[in-house]
């Protein structure tokens, strides 16, 4: 179910926005239905060619749960600090987020799994970096793609209204 959202001023109107969030982003937050119920979890990925690819074991609660139900959503968010401002309780965190709703599928084919698990490899390591995949890991390997349906962003930016202030999480 869409729904629209209750501040409209910090939606990120446009895709490219979402997707530079997405880009730059090392873990993103998997939701999906087990026979045990709702499931979430961290997980590396790669965001390439408007979807979402991340690698697994080949077995496991997460596995079992998109074999039964592929609708997935994808949560990716970048906190900022705090500020106090004159609006509401006076204070506020500033974020980015990314909310992906979509369908998972596994990728089959070999040479697929190899190019995908090779862009996620330079993604977190230095393009001049050896990546040692081999034919019998890469079989060994989950590598899920999820097409994603529709997408949505948020964003509390700093503004002149706004004075930083520090917290346990970030100092300024």
């Amino acid at each position: 179910m869409r729904t629209e959202p209750r501040r409209r001023e910090r939606v990120m109107e446009g895709r490219g926005e979402m997707a530079a969030l997405l880009d730059r982003m090392a873990v993103g937050r998997l939701a999906l239905t087990t026979a045990e119920g709702p499931y979430v979890l961290p997980v590396n990925y790669l965001f390439a060619d408007d979807c979402i690819y991340f690698h697994s074991g080949p077995k496991g609660r997460k596995v079992d749960g998109l074999r039964a139900d592929p609708r997935v959503c994808f949560l990716v968010d970048e906190p900022g600090p705090q500020v106090t401002w004159e609006r509401g309780c006076g204070i506020s965190q500033i974020y980015e987020s990314v909310m992906c709703f979509g369908r998972a599928e596994f990728v089959e084919r070999l040479e697929e799994k190899r190019q995908i698990l090779e862009r996620m490899v330079h993604k977190f390591v230095p393009a001049d970096s050896p990546v040692p995949l081999k034919d019998k890991d890469i079989e060994n390997t989950a590598v899920v793609k999820i097409q994603i349906e529709w997408m949505t962003g948020k964003a509390n930016r700093v503004t002149p209204a706004h004075t930083m202030i520090s917290n346990r999480f970030r100092p300024i």
